[in-house]
């Protein structure tokens, strides 16, 4: 199967709300800062249950980036995965809606 990347619009909040960030073997639940949780079984965060639908990786950068992707997509291939740089920057502009909107 051959892989490209594809623009489509989602949104935001479905994502935040259903995101695990994952490296080799474990994850991490950005929502209740839940470390270790083990790759095989990620469907559910042991944490706070938060349902895991979209998958990113901090290592998926740069000339890595392709391999980080299809390694996570064969551990995990019900999931989207989202950009890390994407993510961030969603994250990011959330926080200072969220922080001017309070003025």
């Amino acid at each position: 199967m051959n892989y490209i990347r594809v623009w489509t619009e989602i949104d935001p909040q479905d994502v935040q709300d259903h995101i695990v960030i994952v490296d080799d073997k474990f994850g991490f639940c950005p929502n209740c800062k839940t470390p270790g949780i083990d790759i095989k079984e990620m469907k559910k965060c042991p944490g706070c249950d938060r349902e895991f639908k979209y998958v990113t990786s901090r290592e998926a950068k740069g000339a890595r980036a392709f391999e980080i992707v299809m390694r996570t997509r064969r551990k995990l291939p019900d999931m989207i995965f989202v950009d890390y740089d994407d993510y961030e920057k969603m994250a990011g502009r959330k926080k200072a809606d969220s922080l001017f909107n309070g003025i």
